[in-house]
Order: C-alpha cells, then structure tokens, then sequence
C-alpha cells in the first residue's frame, strides 16, 4: 500500500510547479481578484497551487472553478503543455470525488498533449497513472499494456526510479492475479535496478515477502520479512514496522508458529493506534488473531477477537458510508451550482432579449411602450410568485427526500444489526458444540446453527439491497445451497447441483419461512440422500408463473412416505409442515427416482 501512495506523491511533482502550498482558505473569485495583475504565465502557477490546496480541503467547487480557468489560460496561450497540466488536474479532481471512469478520460487527453510535445517523463507518469486507476476498477486486462508502455518510455530515458516504480506496478498486478512466477520475476528487476540501496527501496523488500507468502513459499517470505524489519529498525522507520508485524503473522501461522504470529499481532495492535487508518488496520488484525485462536482452539479469545473484529467492520462500513455520503453531498452540491449559475446565465440572456425588444418598440408608439410596460412589470411579478412557489416545492421536496433517505437508513442499520446479532449466536452455536461429547446433542445444535445462519442469510441480503423489504430469491436460494453444500463437506466440481430461480423477490415475512423450509429440505438431502451414491445430483426450481411453483429434487434413494404421512414425526418435518400452512403453501410430497418436494404458493 505505501508503494502506491508514494508512486502518487511522486507523480504530483511533475505536474505542479511547486509543493508549497498555502493553507489559507479563500473562495476561488476573491483570490482570481487578488492575483489579478500577474502575467498569464504566473497566473496559471500561482492558481494550480490554489487548486491543489482546495483539493486538499475537498473543496471541489472552487477547485472546479479554479481548473476551469486554467483551461481558458492554456486555451488563450495556445499553450500545449498547459493544456495538459489542466487536463491532468481534471482527472486527479474526477478521482478524488471517486470518480474513475471521468478520471481516466482527462488522464487520456492529457496524456495526448504530453505525447504531442514529446515530454517523454510526464507520458510515463501518466500511464502510470491510469493503469492504476484500471487496476484500482479490478480490470488487469486495460492497466497490464498502459503499464509495459510506461516501462518502454521509462527505458528510453534511463530513469532509474521510474523503472523500478513500473517494475512494482507490474509485480503488484501479477500478485493480484495470482501470477506469483510473473510476480517474483518483476520484482526481481525492481530488485536489480535498486542494488544495494535497500534502505531507500525498502518497500521493494517487503512487496516480495507478500508475494513469497502469497505463493506459498513460506520460508522465503520469513526470511525477507525479517531483512526488512532489521532494516526498518535501523532507519526507525515505524511506518514499514507496522506494516511488517500485520502482515509477518500470516506468514507465522502458515508455519504453524502461532506464539510468534499473535506477538506480532499485538505489536500491530498497539502501532495502528496511533495511525489515521487505525479501524481499518484493527479490522485486519483482530481477523488474524482470531484465526490464530482457532487454531491453538482457545475458543474463547477467538469469540471475544471475532467481536472485536464485527465492531472494527461496523465502524470501517460506517465510515465509508459517510465518505459516500460525503462525496456524494458534494457532487451534488458542484453540480447544482453549475446549473444555477447557467439558469441565471439563460434568464439574464432571456430578459435582456425582452427588454431590448420593448425599448425598439416604444420608439414606434408610446401607446405600445406603454402597454409593453404593464406587461413586463407583470411578468416580473409572475416571475417572482412562481420562483416563491418553486421554491417552497423544492424545500418540501428536499424534506420528504431527507426523510425517506433516513428511513431507508435506519432499515438498513436495523438488517445489519439483526444479522451481526445472528452471526454472533450462530457463533455461540458452534462453540457451545465443541464442548458437547453427546453426538445426538452436537447435531441438534448444528442443525439450529444452520437455521440461524439461513435466518442471518436473509438480512444480509437485505442489508446490502438497495431494497430494504423484500429479498432477491435467486440471489438467496443460490447461496444457501452453495453454503450447505460446502458445509457438509462436497465440492462443487464433484456435485450436480441445478438451480434455476426466477428473478422474484418476496417480502421478508414470506422469505424468511421460505428460507427455513429450503434450509430443512436441503439439509435432509445432503445427509440421507447422497450416502451411497456415486453422482449425486440436486436440483432447485422456482418459476415465476402464478401461483409461484418452488420444486426440490435429489436422486437419492427416496423417502419413506408410510413415516412422512404420520401425524408424527421430526422436528424438521413438523417445521417444514407448520411453516408451509403459515405462509398459505399447497406442500406435496412423492419418491421420482429419488425424493422430490413441490412447493406452490399464492403469495
């Protein structure tokens, strides 16, 4: 990560004239007025300070007004260089509002200037930059040739930096592809460009430990961390250190040292409490301390590091969301500005019009000036009633929004907490079944874990849904039976599992009984059906023609229908029998080549 940020830091200094920046705070029309006076040349330095100052701030409006008029600067001086110091400002303004797609259009036009006046050096940096906005979209196939591109150019003038950075970008994508040979070859050459400077190329170091780890290639990886921390306690460097004891441990545990992993672990703890990350770094630790826990099976400090890591999430899915909203406030705001200030520009235009057709017409009539008059002076007051109306109309509408925005947020918080509430009883579950010895008690209570997990399944997907009330069917039955599948030990490339759901969603008060029943059916299926048959095979449809048809089928060896229709029977069966008449369900079941649930509701 901190390879990244410095790249960034690097690429900057290419394109402003400076790094001082003040930090006074002005809008962007009194400090035009105050620099008034300086040659165009100066001008467009001193306001690209500006502008990166205010992108600092976030203040996005006056660092758009500010971009805005160096491209009217560049425009007039015919300036190619400019021209792309501008556009280059455009796409670092479009990403920091999260913005990438915009970003990487202003990125292309300013990489056509620099191409056009042969700044070889700025071509480079700015395919650096958007490979990285394409690797930052996930898409590797876009950012692999802008990459090797930049490595050609960075060649041709022998930047020493320059190469090792693409070398990096290039080993970094290699790693998230999997492509660890490709991977350790890159940063290799990285390696070999920096020598024997490992103090000033640490983060080259320590990249190859995550990619030894990553590959496996546990040893190797131990080793290199180690390089790097002796190193990091020479320079003082506590940045890297921090890095180095959240990542050591996984490479510990992978080893089965776990003693050494949670010491690391809780030295990381106490490092990122201090850092601006910090619930994003406990995020990451407490999941690696639990799994350490597990791993020594002391179940308790792994339940009480698994609520700590729950709440780390809750406050890092917190602050993103606020982010979110932030940006998304300030956009909105940018773009209502732009569009007030071209309003007023249209209706100063359309009055204007008006009143110059008035004034060449009291020269032919007094009578008709007359007239003309009273009628100006009405639709003025005409104006005025309709934008006092139209703007009690968009106050009231502005109100109605905020409202149905914090609805829809505290249902979503509401799904959240109900399903971390379940994960945290399921949790309960699965330890309390570790203590059991008695094989009928421990299957109870895994059964009523699958059940709350089924439960969980279904707030989670509500949660995540821009619909807060009603669950997306196909979404939820595919990963319910993959879920199972999984937990009673099959592999999906050695298992027939067919679904085929409709695009239906159901409210939650049918959904959840639903899902019961479909956690009920299934789970019978993967304990009874599959013992002894070599392809075992499950099939889920749910069409949406009405009433809704829901069919399960496996092609085990069928069920015995003498003990189903006894009034008697399992816990499952009575659930699956009292769940159907709750949700009005016609439910029937027979043996066709194996056993076969059909489910038809008039929901």
């Amino acid at each position: 990560m901190r390879s990244i940020l410095l790249t960034l830091i690097l690429n900057l200094g290419l394109f402003l004239p400076t790094q001082a920046q003040t930090s006074k705070i002005q809008p962007f029309n009194a400090y035009l007025e105050s620099i008034e006076n300086l040659p165009e040349k100066a001008k467009f330095d001193s306001i690209s300070r500006y502008e990166a100052n205010m992108s600092n701030h976030a203040r996005y409006i006056d660092s758009k007004q500010a971009i805005d008029e160096l491209l009217k600067i560049a425009t007039h001086l015919k300036d190619t260089i400019l021209l792309g110091r501008t556009y280059f400002s455009y796409g670092l303004l479009a990403r920091d509002k999260s913005n990438l797609p915009e970003a990487l259009l202003h990125y292309e036009k300013a990489l056509h200037f620099f191409t056009v006046t042969k700044e070889v050096k700025r071509q480079a940096k700015i395919l650096d930059f958007i490979g990285f906005s394409y690797i930052s979209l996930n898409d590797f196939a876009s950012a692999e040739p802008y990459f090797k591109k930049g490595m050609v150019l960075a060649n041709s003038i022998q930047d020493k930096d320059l190469i090792i950075q693409f070398n990096m970008e290039l080993a970094t994508m290699e790693d998230m592809r999997k492509n660890y040979a490709k991977a350790l070859t890159y940063n290799s050459k990285a390696m070999k460009y920096a020598g024997n400077q490992k103090e000033e190329y640490l983060m080259i170091w320590f990249n190859r430990g995550i990619i030894y780890k990553n590959a496996g290639m546990y040893k190797e990886s131990e080793a290199m961390y180690k390089e790097c921390l002796a190193i990091a306690n020479r320079k003082n460097d506590n940045y890297i250190k921090g890095y180095i004891y959240m990542n050591y441990p996984n490479t510990l545990i992978a080893l089965n040292r776990l003693d050494e992993a949670e010491k690391y672990a809780k030295m990381a703890l106490q490092w990122c409490e201090i850092q601006p990350e910090r619930y994003r770094y406990e995020q990451e630790i407490y999941g690696t301390l639990t799994k350490i826990s597990e791993r020594k099976e002391d179940f308790k400090s792994a339940f009480q590091y698994q609520k700590k890591w729950i709440a780390s999430n809750d406050t890092v899915n917190r602050t993103d969301k606020n982010k979110q909203l932030a940006e998304a406030e300030t956009r909105f705001k940018t773009q209502e500005k732009e569009q007030e200030i071209i309003r007023l520009d249209e209706e100063n235009t359309s009055k204007s019009r008006q009143f110059w057709w008035l004034f060449c017409g009291a020269g032919a009539l007094l009578i008709m000036f007359t007239v003309a008059l009273w009628q100006y002076r009405r639709i003025r007051q005409v104006n005025k009633e309709l934008e006092s109306t139209n703007a009690l109309i968009w106050s009231r509408n502005k109100q109605i929004s905020e409202q149905s925005d914090q609805l829809k947020n505290l249902m979503k918080e509401l799904h959240h907490r109900v399903k971390n509430n379940l994960a945290i009883i399921s949790s309960l579950l699965r330890l309390q079944s570790t203590r059991l010895e008695d094989e009928g008690a421990v299957k109870a209570v895994k059964e009523g874990q699958q059940r709350v997990e089924a439960m969980s399944l279904i707030h989670q997907k509500l949660y995540e849904s821009e619909n807060i009330t009603k669950v997306n069917m196909k979404e939820y039955i595919s990963d319910l039976a993959q879920g199972l599948l999984y937990a009673y030990g099959y592999k999906i490339e050695d298992f027939d599992l067919r679904v085929d759901i409709a695009e239906i969603e159901l409210d939650v008060e049918v959904a959840v009984p639903l899902g019961l029943i479909l956690n009920e059916i299934i789970t019978n299926s993967f304990k009874h059906a599959f013992a002894h048959i070599d392809n075992p095979q499950l099939s889920i449809i749910l069409n949406e023609n009405k009433p809704f048809h829901l069919e399960i089928k496996d092609n085990g060896p069928g069920i015995d229908m003498n003990k189903w229709q006894q009034p008697t029977g399992s816990f499952g069966k009575r659930l699956i029998v009292i769940l159907s008449e709750q949700i009005g369900a016609i439910l029937k079941v027979n043996n066709e080549n194996g056993t076969r649930f059909d489910l038809v509701m008039t929901v």
